[in-house]
Formats: C-alpha cells, sequence, structure tokens
C-alpha cells in the first residue's frame, strides 16, 4: 500500500485569518494588537496556538480543537483540495501550524524478491 502525506502549512497571517471565527465566536475584536503567534504542541502532544498582543493585555489561547477546525474551514473557503476519505491531522512545521492530509491509495505491489 501506498501512502501520500501532504502539509499544509499556514503562515502567521493566513492562521490570524483562519482563526478569525473562532474570535467572533468569543464576541471578541478580529482586528487584535498580535505582537507574536506562538504555536507549540503541548504536554499531551497537542497542537496549541497562542497570540501574544503589543497592548499587554493576557495572550489568547487557542484549543487544538478550535484550530483544527478553523484551519480546516479555511481551507474549504479558499478552496484547497481536502480529500473527503483522508485523515488529517494537526502539526507543528518549524514555527507554524501544519495541517498534514494523508491518503492511502489501494495500490498493493507484488514483487517478488527473486526478480
Amino acid at each position: 500500500m501506498i501512502l501520500e502525506s501532504r502539509s499544509i502549512i499556514f503562515s502567521d497571517e493566513e492562521l490570524v485569518l483562519a482563526m478569525r471565527p473562532v474570535l467572533e465566536g468569543r464576541g471578541m475584536n478580529i482586528n487584535l494588537p498580535i505582537r507574536d503567534i506562538v504555536s507549540e504542541l503541548d504536554g499531551d502532544g497537542e497542537v496549541t496556538v497562542r497570540f501574544v498582543l503589543s497592548d499587554g493585555t493576557n495572550p489568547i489561547q487557542f484549543t487544538s480543537r478550535e484550530v483544527g477546525a478553523a484551519v480546516l474551514n479555511h481551507c474549504i473557503e479558499r478552496g484547497i483540495p481536502l480529500p473527503r476519505g483522508a485523515y488529517k491531522e494537526l502539526g507543528i512545521r518549524g514555527d507554524h501550524v501544519a495541517l498534514i492530509v494523508r491518503m492511502e491509495s489501494g495500490i498493493h505491489a507484488n514483487v517478488d524478491e527473486d526478480e
């Protein structure tokens, strides 16, 4: 069986756009004074995102579930192909959030060791 893996890596700017509906759902201003975006794995290996604000207010924390739903919906809205039957997971690539898409093909190679 062949496994194909593709990573869709979100720049900080694109991640902020993707997270806007979550902010709106919390009743927050979507035009935040963001100084830094911290994307990391928590103690359970789950992706978390934190917006550090330049006005000194408390950072805004997002759970893996919130980030996952937001980036998935963002891809759909942007027309980025996401195969329906593919396995999807969040990961970190460098300092950025990545949506990892894995697909298995039905192709099985029959190779004789004598050939």
